[in-house]
């Protein structure tokens, strides 16, 4: 059985499609102006937004360095003038991490280069960079960031064995914070970095780097700020360390429903690390690879990856799906993942494209999270203009489970298992959405397939309708059981291949290939689980051309290939899928043959 389904675009379509909340322009811009890092905001008492910013008049670890804030009335859209609350003729204050408490105080704390030291020893010479040493103090603001204290306050860190190795042995300590503060019942823990040994900045600056927590049981009570007492975590000489390598930094905790902690931070090993305390951060289990339910590793160049709480045992993670192990522009897009709590263990969703930039050498980082009035926003920065996006919620209840109410929609073809031996022709299909040019149209479309091959012969073809010019799309086997999934507006093809095994001979499988039209990226899904190139390649996914345009064919679609009915059902819908979507195809597919 056939059906086919074509039809005039409607009238927001084009309109739709070109105000993508992904799309990082889209997002109402915080700061533009010199360096702008860890754009991170608080909720005051009124309900206006304050966004803290690390800010330079030049670019990052400019002397200039120094700490602001920006107010928001209207939930992000515009933002007051900065209001200094380090001002730029002082030593460089950097890496700010505010906190409001149910009092309406609101701390800022960050690092603080006290004895104004201007170089730092490393293994070939010496470096200008001095903004991660120093102390870390905070200022507080009493009327939502209008003024703040006249004096900082120091918050003691303990010493530990990779202070006593860097260039001073200890009496100065290399040290930086980009999570923000997390209150665990009546405590406030802050998650930080140190450092012990340094390259030069082109090959990496931070040679050894790990884990630590300041925690305070008072902050939250105590209205005197020489009053409050910190305790550095965890217990004995040794902080949070990567699985494997040198280099464990950017720490983020979140605490879950039971009261544990669970940390996660990056490596330059290409995945995100995590590890977690069942004490209150006194001790931690053996650090691991953090991963999505199915079991596999998370991918994450050297980039901050974040974990946030959002109730009920839920969480999101932030990441770039990618396994890069260098800085370099890999960050470009952001990811999310939704996080439920089993049995005191978050398990991870398979995740979804959450911010992008048309131009892949942009890279978005440090980013924040903001809860307000059951809505989500992100800020990030790509260190030049800090922005706050407003988050689809169907994108994210999505990756909590809720099921999805457009799997009925925009289905422009719906083939179930004809039944000639032959290869199988239907009607010509239409994408109403099938010019790609950036300005016409980011939705895409996608492909959900349930095939069973048993001849996997490099070169056979599944799906076809490319005519004569080699316009339209194809879908055929590769060699190692991939599979290739080619487009064309017959001036130009561009094509992407799954990774290695994604077909087995005889069995069923589900594929989903999704086509964003957003950020020009084609997405493998295979039984539910999104392709991330395993150990073979850093990606899963693939970037198309933007000069990509017309991919329609008056070619009627050849279905199964020659001699066998492998493709036993497929839908083409006018419209990238969520990858939530496609899991719950798959979900749908696997109930129907069951019955």
């Amino acid at each position: 059985m056939v059906t086919t389904a074509s039809g005039p675009q409607l009238p927001d379509d084009t309109q739709r499609a070109r105000h993508d909340p992904r799309l990082i322009e889209n997002g109402h811009v915080i700061q533009a102006n010199g360096y702008s890092d860890q754009p991170y905001v608080v909720v005051t008492r009124s309900g206006s937004w304050l966004c803290v910013v690390t800010s330079s008049d030049a670019h990052e670890g400019d002397s200039s360095q120094r700490i602001i804030a920006r107010t928001s009335t209207d939930r992000g859209f515009t933002w007051s003038d900065p209001i200094d609350i380090e001002p730029a003729d002082g030593p460089e204050a950097s890496w700010a991490v505010p906190l409001v408490t149910s009092s309406g105080r609101i701390y800022v704390f960050y690092t603080y280069n006290a004895k104004n030291i201007r170089e730092v020893p490393t293994d070939t010479g010496r470096s200008p960079r001095v903004d991660t040493l120093g102390d870390m103090v905070f200022r507080y603001s009493d009327d939502e960031g209008r003024s703040w204290s006249a004096n900082r306050f120091d918050v003691p860190i303990r010493t530990y064995d990779i202070d006593r190795r860097n260039p001073y042995g200890g009496d100065v300590q290399f040290w930086w914070s980009v999570g923000k503060p997390e209150i665990v019942g009546t405590s406030v823990f802050i998650a930080a970095s140190k450092v012990g040994e340094f390259r030069e900045e082109s090959q990496g600056f931070q040679k050894t780097s790990e884990g630590f927590l300041l925690r305070s049981d008072n902050i939250l009570a105590e209205q005197d700020p020489t009053k409050i007492t910190w305790e550095t975590l965890p217990d004995g000489e040794f902080g949070l360390r990567a699985p494997e390598g040198e280099v464990a930094e950017e720490h983020k905790v979140v605490g879950l429903r039971n009261g544990d902690l669970y940390c996660v931070y990056r490596s330059e090993k290409g995945y995100v690390a995590s590890a977690t305390s069942r004490d209150g951060g006194h001790t931690w289990s053996t650090p691991e690879w953090a991963t999505f339910a199915s079991g596999r590793p998370i991918k994450n160049p050297r980039a901050a990856t974040f974990a946030w709480s959002c109730g009920d045992g839920r969480h999101l993670l932030w990441f770039h799906n990618n396994s890069n192990t260098w800085f370099g522009t890999y960050r470009n897009p952001a990811w999310l993942s939704g996080g439920i709590e089993v049995d005191g263990v978050i398990q991870w969703s398979e995740p979804e494209i959450a911010i992008y930039a048309d131009n892949p050498q942009v890279s978005m980082s440090y980013p924040d999270l903001v809860q307000f009035d059951g809505r989500f926003s992100l800020t990030e920065t790509e260190k030049h203009t800090a922005r706050i996006h407003d988050i689809d919620d169907e994108l994210i209840q999505g990756l909590w489970g809720r099921r999805s109410q457009r799997l009925e929609e925009d289905i422009v073809l719906d083939y179930v298992d004809g039944a000639d031996e032959t290869a199988f022709t239907v009607t010509p299909f239409q994408l109403r959405r099938g010019n790609w040019r950036i300005e016409d149209a980011r939705a895409g479309f996608t492909l959900s397939l349930s095939i069973e091959v048993h001849d996997l012969t490099p070169g056979r073809i599944l799906v076809d309708n490319r005519d004569s010019t080699g316009r339209g799309i194809c879908l055929e086997i590769e060699h190692e059981g991939r599979l290739r999934f080619i487009m064309s507006d017959g001036r130009r093809e561009c094509s992407w291949t799954s990774d290695a095994g994604t077909l087995a001979a005889g069995a069923e499988t589900h594929i989903g290939v999704i086509v964003d039209g957003g950020p020009k990226i084609v997405l493998f899904m295979v039984d539910g689980r999104l392709q991330d190139g395993g150990d073979a390649r850093p990606y899963g996914w693939g970037r198309f051309s933007d000069d990509l345009r017309d991919v329609n064919s008056a070619r009627p679609l050849s279905v199964h290939g020659r001699g066998r009915r492998e493709v036993r059902a497929l839908r083409i819908y006018d419209r990238a899928l969520r990858v939530a979507e496609v899991v719950e195809l798959r979900g749908r597919s696997r109930a129907q043959h069951a019955s």
